[in-house]
This record gives structure tokens, C-alpha cells and sequence, in this order.
């Protein structure tokens, strides 16, 4: 254990010690007691007591009233803070998120009734002997995810709970009890009433967790993605087609999060721009976020689209005409850095290669179909017989506009409950195959759209595994003999401009300066001064010349 664990956990102590010796109950709860037996690292303490939120106030000098209205008070002392929460019974929700009513008890086996998973709702005493009334400790033993009690009710109190349970499974490595499972797909339209930033927050955490592939399998197996407050028009189904399971089997190799969000949205969203924004936003992803990821897709749209290529004829055609396949992409690739920034070139080589890697492995495997082996085959059936129709072969670009433009416009899904919703499965969702049946078939609509999906994904295939290799493999080279990369790094200025033309501010400037910087980063230009004033004035007639 590490030390820092080590240390907030003695701290931790010392709170139940003193709850203890004032007549309160007190004991650890929750994702640390949960995480302390299995022996994974701690983030944090949670206590649970029979004192009353003014009683826990009392008994420390430092304390924040955190959420009065639920029986919790932030307890500081050294260098932590501990969530202390007194004994609760919720009798009602409200909204299919929050209780209505907060009750206090002073039975502890009551508290723990009330918790999602029987993984979570466990307790340790300070002594460290467990409390676990509900068989949470079996059920991790045993590799099974179940609710305390009925499922139904448990996902009908809280429906973010939905998202829980895909995260813990693929976090923990875990199967989802079947009870718990046919009750997650009756539940799904439940999803509706879930905030946004909940729904994104849990996204979040399956993508940057240890196993971002069975969390994305388990989430299409399950339909949730469907229900969200905000419709979500990205074709996320499309995640289900071999080319894209090859990929996300993958993920988890990946270190940084944002890393591993640029490679799901450039397999559903790669000649999406606009729409993958949009779909951002509609997450909550914080501005920058967004900025970010959308910038690193553009790279690739230059780049894919031939755009780039384009652009780079233009500053001397005749002498374009001369160059090598290798010198067109390199001017091609450095002008997607000029527009997109150096680390969205960075972000799409580390998405690109991972994409290339991926299907090369899956070419020399002969995993071309879903019925492949190993790690990658086993995500196959995912999404049902009729979902993997919906994947149908399509013909064409357009289809892939056409299917951006269209997606917003599905209709949506009833938003109450009901058990022959989608027609779940009676099969047991199984860890050792990794199977999940979905929870339900494609409408007409949604299969012709996920077809027009195939499409764009296999359109991506190709170019990752054909055009973008000269990219790859002189992308970074390319990054670092740039002598510029914005007009900031030019040496000449607007104000030089001004001086020089007489001409006041207006858009020539911006202008001027861009045409310069595509020349220098081109090595068409020495970034001097003199040399970068004179052309910038040269007649329009001479400047090929």
C-alpha cells in the first residue's frame, strides 16, 4: 500500500476513533471499503455514523456542511478531508435521480440497504473486520456485479445507476448478473431524466478506465446510449462493426484519455466535424475539451479529403507540378499543422497510428469478420443479429454526408420503462465470452443510416491503412524542421505592414501575414525580415516568379 493511502486511512481512523468515543457508531463504507479488499489504490474515505450532521460538527474544529439536506458533513483534519454521512433510509425519489426524503436511522445494515451494488454497499469497523450483510465480498470473488436487492427498483431510484453498473463491470472486471442485466435493459429509457454532465461524467470515467473496450461493448449491448436527455445523433452503433472492434480492443493501450476520445470519434465521426461539436456540447464537455478534439479531427479531414494537398499547390504551381508524391504530402501536412496547431498533428498521429496498428493486426489475423478470434472477435455479436444487418454494405462519400446530416433528425425513443422495450435477451450476459445480447433491433431508419456508417468507417480503413502512411511516418520529422507554425512566429507584424503600406488595419493584414507564413513554413521564404517585407508588397503578377 502506498504511503499516502497508508496515511489517509490512519486519519480515517482517527475520525471513526472519535465519533466512537462520543456513543456514535461509525465505520468506513462504500468505494474505499470496496477497493481496500480487492487491494487497489484509494482516492478517497467515506464514513458512515449513527451522529446526526450537528453532532459530527460538534465533535471536530474543522468541518464543511457539504450536503446538510442528505445527512453529510465534510470532516477535515490534517491533510484529508472525510465525507461523514449519518444512517439513512431514502423512502421515495424523486426525478428517478435524487431521494426525496432523507431519514435518519441508526441501524447501519439499513444504510447499506439502500446502496446500488453489492460491492458498495459493504463497511469496514476501525478495527478492520467487514461488515457485508449483502454478499459483496462473494459476488467480487466470485467475478459478479448485482444490485443490493431487486435491480428494477434500484435503477427505477436512481437511472444513472445504468451507467454505474457498465463501469464497474468493465472497470472491475466483473459479469453483470443476469437479474441485474434484463433489469438494466427494461429500465434504459430511464436514461432521460439523467443531467447531461452525469451522463458525461460517467462516459468519462469508462473511456479513461481499464478496459475502455468492454465498457464501449457493454454500452452498445445495452441500448443506454439511445436514451439520453439530449439526443445524441453521432452513430455510435457503428462501434460494433469489426473495423472498429479491432480498435477499441486496443484503447486501453493508450495513456491519456483525450487520446482515447480522438480515436472513438475519428471512427464515428472522422468526416463529421460539425456534428462531432455538437455532440460534444450536447455531453457538457467543457470548452476546451471540445476545442481540442475537434481540432485534431480537422487534421485528419484536411488530411483525408485531400485539402491539404489542394492548399499546397497554390503558393507556386509550376514548381508543385515538380514535386514528389512525398514533398506534396509534406506541404500538404504542414499546412494542417499551419491551420489545426502542431498538437492536433500530434494528437492525430497518436490516434492515426494506433488506428493503422490496430487494422494491421487484424489483416494479419484474418479477423476480418465478426466471428474472428481472440480479442478482437469476441465483441462481434455485441449488438444482436439485426444490428449487425443494420451494417450493411454501402456504396459511396455521399451516404457519409448524407448519414451526418441526417443524424439529428431520428426520431425518439418512448422514455418510459417498460419490459418489451427493445425485446431484451434472456441470455446471461457472460465475462469469459464477452458476449452481451442488445437490447433490441434496428428501426428501418437507423439500419439504412448505420449503413451509410459502415461506409464512412471503411472509407477511413482505407486511407489509414493506404494514403495516411506517409503521414505517419514523417508526421513528427515534418512537426519539427517547421521553422513556424502560427503568425506569431513570423518576423514580420501587421504593424510592420502599416507602416510600411500607409494602409490602415483591415482584413489585407490577416491576409498578407497567412500567405507569408504558408510560404516560410514551406521553405519557400527565409523568415527575415527584409526578405519577408518584399514579398509581402510584391505584385500579385510577380509572386510565383
Amino acid at each position: 500500500m502506498e504511503e499516502k493511502n497508508r496515511t489517509m486511512i490512519e486519519e480515517g481512523r482517527r475520525v471513526l476513533e472519535k465519533l466512537q468515543s462520543r456513543q456514535h457508531e461509525a465505520y468506513f463504507v462504500g468505494g474505499f471499503v470496496r477497493d481496500f479488499v480487492l487491494e487497489r489504490p484509494v482516492k478517497d474515505v467515506d464514513i458512515a455514523t449513527s451522529a446526526k450532521p450537528e453532532e459530527v460538527m460538534e465533535a471536530f474544529s474543522k468541518t464543511v456542511p457539504t450536503g446538510l439536506q442528505h445527512g453529510t458533513v465534510t470532516v477535515l483534519t490534517g491533510a484529508y478531508s472525510f465525507e461523514v454521512t449519518t444512517f439513512r433510509k431514502e423512502t421515495e425519489y424523486e426525478g428517478f435521480r435524487r431521494p426525496a426524503e432523507v431519514e435518519y436511522i441508526t441501524d447501519l445494515e439499513e444504510d447499506l440497504k439502500r446502496r446500488d451494488f453489492t460491492m458498495n454497499a459493504m463497511a469496514m469497523d476501525v478495527e478492520g473486520n467487514l461488515i457485508d450483510p449483502f454478499g459483496g465480498r462473494s459476488d467480487m470473488d466470485r467475478g459478479v456485479l448485482r444490485c443490493v436487492g431487486e435491480a428494477a427498483e434500484r435503477f427505477g431510484e436512481d437511472a444513472l445507476r445504468m451507467l454505474r453498473c457498465i463501469r464497474f463491470a468493465a472497470e472491475y472486471g466483473l459479469e453483470i448478473e443476469e437479474a441485474t442485466w434484463q433489469a438494466l435493459l427494461r429500465q434504459a429509457p430511464l436514461l432521460r431524466h439523467i443531467a447531461m454532465e452525469r451522463v458525461r461524467a460517467e462516459l468519462q470515467r469508462m473511456v479513461g478506465g481499464a478496459d475502455p473496450a468492454r465498457a464501449a461493448g457493454l454500452l452498445l449491448a445495452s441500448g443506454l446510449w439511445r436514451h439520453a436527455k439530449t439526443p445524441l445523433a453521432l452513430p455510435f452503433a457503428a462501434w460494433g462493426h469489426p473495423h472498429a472492434q479491432a480498435v477499441i480492443a486496443h484503447l486501453s493501450s493508450i495513456p491519456a484519455e483525450e487520446d482515447r476520445w480522438a480515436v472513438l470519434l475519428l471512427l464515428i465521426g472522422s468526416q463529421q466535424l460539425e456534428a462531432v461539436r455538437a455532440e460534444l456540447r450536447a455531453l457538457t464537455f467543457p470548452g476546451e475539451d471540445i476545442a481540442r478534439l475537434t481540432r485534431i479531427l480537422a487534421v485528419h479531414a484536411h488530411l483525408q479529403r485531400g485539402d491539404a494537398e489542394d492548399a499546397a499547390v497554390r503558393p507556386r504551381p509550376e514548381a508543385q507540378a515538380q514535386a514528389s508524391a512525398e514533398e506534396r504530402a509534406a506541404a500538404g501536412f504542414k499546412l494542417a499543422v499551419l491551420s489545426h496547431g502542431k498538437e492536433a498533428a500530434r494528437g492525430w498521429l497518436r490516434a492515426a497510428g494506433l488506428l493503422r496498428t490496430a487494422w494491421r493486426q487484424q489483416a494479419g489475423a484474418g479477423a476480418a469478420s465478426p466471428a474472428g478470434t481472440g480479442r478482437t472477435g469476441q465483441y462481434g455479436t455485441l449488438l444482436g443479429k439485426s444490428a449487425q444487418s443494420g451494417l450493411a454494405v454501402a456504396q459511396g462519400e455521399s451516404d457519409c454526408l448524407e448519414a451526418s446530416r441526417a443524424g439529428a433528425q431520428r426520431p425518439e425513443q418512448d422514455a418510459q420503462p417498460s419490459a418489451k422495450h427493445g425485446q431484451p435477451s434472456q441470455a446471461v450476459p457472460r465475462l469469459a465470452s464477452g458476449r452481451y445480447e442488445a437490447s433490441g433491433g434496428l428501426s428501418t431508419d437507423e439500419e439504412m443510416h448505420t449503413s451509410a456508417d459502415k461506409a464512412c468507417l471503411e472509407e477511413l480503413f482505407s486511407f489509414m491503412t493506404e494514403e495516411a502512411n506517409v503521414y505517419l511516418e514523417n508526421g513528427e520529422p515534418w512537426i519539427r524542421v517547421m521553422p513556424v507554425y502560427s503568425v506569431k512566429d513570423l518576423a514580420v507584424g501587421g504593424s510592420d505592414l502599416m507602416a510600411q503600406s500607409g494602409q490602415k488595419a483591415g482584413p489585407w493584414i490577416g491576409e498578407t501575414l497567412n500567405r507569408l507564413l504558408e510560404r516560410v513554413a514551406l521553405g519557400q521564404l527565409e523568415n527575415i525580415l527584409e526578405i519577408l517585407m518584399t514579398e509581402a508588397f510584391r505584385p500579385t503578377e510577380m509572386r510565383d516568379e
